[in-house]
């Protein structure tokens, strides 16, 4: 079975030593697969995740990026983790609004529906705003209220569609108290990369 993780950064797995909460996902089921290698039907994990993606960004892609990794008789299945660059702040406006935002979604589950075997859609991590807003690269803003707010976004949209929602918000805010999470307030270290893999697995592996 193949599984292709479409997002951002975040997917991509910037400032994780180990390639980021994908590629750990990855690292694991590939470690099962080594122990049978004539037998496993581990998920191949494809890290589809694009640098500064916006929902709108991945409409442009995600159908083409879909097919071309499509097997025959092999279940296919998506993950979707996007909406960080949503909801930041460019110029005092929000980049993508949140009437654009829940329309995207809706359209990207309307496009995946129809290849996939199943579908996963990943919230939004929490922020460290002391250093994003702005951030260090560019004048552009990212809130915790908006992370939340366009994560709410995604889960309304996928429940309405009963598709799976793994909330990461929460969680990650909390967990944030207690241990550092973020390598430059935005993106996630190690740490932060770790936590995300441990979340989402559990909710991929009742996909199939």
């Amino acid at each position: 079975m193949r599984v292709l993780v479409f997002g951002d950064s975040i997917t991509q797995g910037f400032w994780d030593s180990e390639g980021g909460w994908v590629a750990r996902l990855r690292k694991y089921y590939d470690g099962l697969a080594l122990k049978d290698l004539e037998h496993n039907n581990q998920p191949e994990i494809f890290n589809l995740g694009v640098s500064g993606d916006t929902t709108r960004n991945l409409l442009t892609r995600i159908e083409l990026e879909t097919k071309v990794r499509k097997w025959p008789d092999d279940p296919l299945f998506a993950v979707v983790a996007i909406g960080t660059n949503d909801d930041l702040f460019e110029r005092g406006k929000l980049r993508v609004k949140p009437s654009e935002s829940r329309a995207n979604i809706q359209e990207l589950i309307n496009i995946l529906k129809p290849l996939v075997d199943g579908l996963l859609f990943v919230g939004n991590i929490a922020v460290d705003e002391r250093l994003t807003t702005p951030v260090f690269w560019d004048n552009i803003h990212y809130t915790n209220k908006q992370m939340k707010n366009y994560e709410n976004i995604i889960k309304e949209v996928a429940l309405s569609q009963n598709i799976s929602f793994v909330p990461i918000f929460d969680e990650f805010l909390e967990e944030q108290t207690k241990r550092n999470l973020l390598a430059d307030g935005l993106h996630p270290n190690d740490e932060g990369h770790k936590l995300i893999a441990s979340l989402v697995q559990p909710a991929l592996e009742k996909l199939y």
